[in-house]
């Protein structure tokens, strides 16, 4: 598999491209639709909060759509991230005698 050499997009920036903006609704709205706090949705369509699996399970219900996808575009953010940072020193496992 090819490495991504571009970090994929939070899922809440395509949350808030793809519904929000294209749909004129306001992220106090969304909040109040998904039944989570103003600041909670803010902060998850900057970036800034990831998409737990109760968030997408929000989305998946209120626009029709299926959880997996939005746990995969965290999936997707978050091992890009462990993939691109500094890396923990580690010994291998597999090479060490028991």
């Amino acid at each position: 598999m090819e490495k991504m050499t571009r970090c994929p997009t939070h899922p809440g920036l395509v949350f808030k491209t793809t519904v929000l903006d294209e749909n004129n609704i306001t992220v106090s709205k969304a909040a109040e639709a998904l039944g989570l706090s103003r600041t909670t949705m803010s902060r998850f369509c900057n970036g800034r909060t990831p998409c737990t699996p109760d968030i997408a399970q929000r989305i998946a219900l209120s626009i029709d759509s299926n959880v997996a996808v939005w746990i995969n575009l965290q999936a997707n953010y978050d091992a890009w991230f462990a993939e691109n940072n500094e890396k923990p020193h580690v010994q291998k496992l597999l090479n060490v005698a028991a």
